[in-house]
């Protein structure tokens, strides 16, 4: 009998020990993702990128839900890419996209950010099957109708994508639905901030 009690009692403070340390975990993920964000609203990518880095670790340790760690993974993701680390880029918005995909989230916003990556290092062609999966889930949202405007950019964007990877017919074809939404939506104008991929290459720190 002393010894099950015994048992028992380290098994109670091991969990106490875990629940603890899930805590802080969950509080220092909060407070780098705080952090992480404030620096990339001043342009500071080089400090977002290492508080995103120290957010996504703690939020794991914390045994975060899957929207937090999709929303984590994609913030990532995308400081990365403007500080020109592309391949880590990729990896973690396409990380953000299987959570979401798991989980039923927005999956139009790691599949456009992961479009426009390549499409600002100009590699049209891997650009375009990532805007056609970002189309597909923006009208399944009904972005089209919900924001048109916004929407709008992404055909353009897509269009010249397209144009780049020598499909000629198939950009003009999109350019067209492009102005037929602008057509119905007059004086619409899109109201979000684009991520400045490669905007400071010569600031990659590790």
């Amino acid at each position: 009998m002393k010894l099950i009690s015994y048992l028992i009692a380290v098994l109670l403070m091991a969990l106490l020990v875990t629940s603890c340390a899930s805590d802080i975990s969950a509080r220092n993920a909060k407070h780098h993702a705080s952090a992480a964000d404030a620096a990339s609203k001043t342009g500071d990518w080089t400090t977002a990128r290492k508080q995103w880095a120290q957010a996504l670790v703690n939020a794991q340790l914390a045994g975060a839900p899957a929207q937090q760690l999709a929303v984590f993974n994609y913030e990532y993701g995308r400081v990365l890419g403007v500080l020109c680390f592309w391949d880590e880029s990729e990896k973690y918005l396409l990380k953000a996209y299987q959570l979401d995909h798991e989980t039923g989230g927005p999956e139009f916003m790691s599949l456009l950010e992961l479009s426009r990556l390549k499409y600002d290092q100009k590699q049209y062609d891997k650009s375009v099957p990532y805007y056609e999966r970002a189309i597909e889930a923006l009208d399944k949202v009904n972005a089209p109708t919900e924001a048109p405007a916004e929407f709008c950019v992404v055909l353009d964007e897509y269009a010249k994508a397209l144009l780049g990877s020598g499909k000629k017919e198939e950009s003009s074809s999109v350019h067209t639905r492009a102005n037929e939404i602008r057509s119905k939506n007059p004086g619409r104008q899109s109201i979000t901030d684009r991520t400045p991929y490669g905007a400071q290459c010569a600031s990659k720190r590790f």
